[in-house]
């Protein structure tokens, strides 16, 4: 087989970008979740005081603002697969849409919450 036709067609298998977009967010999510639980160390968990202060900085603030998109397109990404892996055809498009719309709507509810008490 040619180099060149045997490259292509591993690159145009049909799952190939689904499958990079679901390490991808997994590779970004380790270190993420690492960093922000190392900076919540300090946190007083029953102050919603203390919980506001730490959002209000810049560092936990840029950490949740990529930590919670990124978690619901990985979540997305993984419940479509087992959207398309095991449930029947039928109802493939609409539960995915479903998924989709669902993240969305969580990814703008976390934004919209982060920015409304880092700039309280």
């Amino acid at each position: 087989m040619d180099v060149a036709k045997e490259r292509t067609s591993q690159t145009d298998h049909p799952g190939l970008g689904h499958w990079r977009w679901q390490r991808l967010t997994a590779i970004l999510l380790v270190p993420l979740i690492l960093w922000t639980l190392w900076m919540m160390r300090s946190l007083d968990p029953g102050s919603y005081l203390s919980v506001r202060e730490w959002i209000q900085q810049t560092g936990p603030m840029m950490a949740l603002i990529i930590l919670l998109p990124v978690s619901y397109l990985h979540g997305a990404l993984g419940l479509q697969v087992i959207i398309e892996d095991y449930l029947s055809a039928s109802v493939h498009s609409g539960l995915i849409w479903a998924v989709r719309i669902a993240a969305i709507v969580l990814t703008l509810a976390s934004l919209w919450a982060i920015f409304s008490i880092a700039l309280a």
